[in-house]
């Protein structure tokens, strides 16, 4: 019985020694995903738009947000912080904060009227996309085919893609 409990000991100790972990990736519980929101940016909301994040992010995460546009009649994202600007000196800015539970989409202006500007503040749809900040880190941030791209190799080909 000895020899069984020695032998059973020797057998587990050497199994459990012989496990390794090669993945080479330095952050295994973080996947990059993306989804889009529709917001209006409305005045009784000081023009701010608050949108959960769940789950929470982890504090190294990266939050990127993009803006669809259009452009030449094709659709368009652009980074955000985003200005534009107006022949008559006006401008309006996009901007957007993140902690591990939001990200708060703003929009500013300066010397514009923003209720006489419904086409920059109803419904307007931004991409947010939440990458691990070692696969940010290697890629151009302006270029949002390039960051989708990242993001798709990361997850072998698919990553999650919530309509919100």
């Amino acid at each position: 019985m000895k020899k069984i409990f020695l032998f059973l000991a020797v057998a587990s100790t050497t199994f459990f020694a012989s496990c390794s972990n090669d993945d080479d990736r330095p952050d295994n519980d973080t996947f990059p995903e993306s989804f889009d929101v529709n917001v209006d940016f409305l005045a009784a909301d000081n023009y701010s738009v608050l949108v959960p994040l769940n789950p929470p992010i982890v504090n190294s995460d990266v939050v990127l947000v993009y803006r669809r546009t259009v452009k030449d009649g094709f659709a368009v994202w652009q980074q955000i912080p985003r200005t534009i600007y107006f022949d008559d000196g006006a401008e309006i800015d996009y901007d957007f904060n993140f902690d591990s539970q939001s990200v708060e989409l703003t929009m500013t202006q300066e010397g514009a009227d923003l209720s006489a500007l419904p086409q920059y503040t109803l419904n307007q749809t931004f991409r947010i996309v939440l990458v691990p900040a070692f696969v940010a880190q290697n890629v151009d941030t302006d270029n949002i085919d390039a960051v989708m791209s990242a993001v798709h190799e990361y997850n072998n080909g698919g990553v999650p893609s919530i309509e919100k």
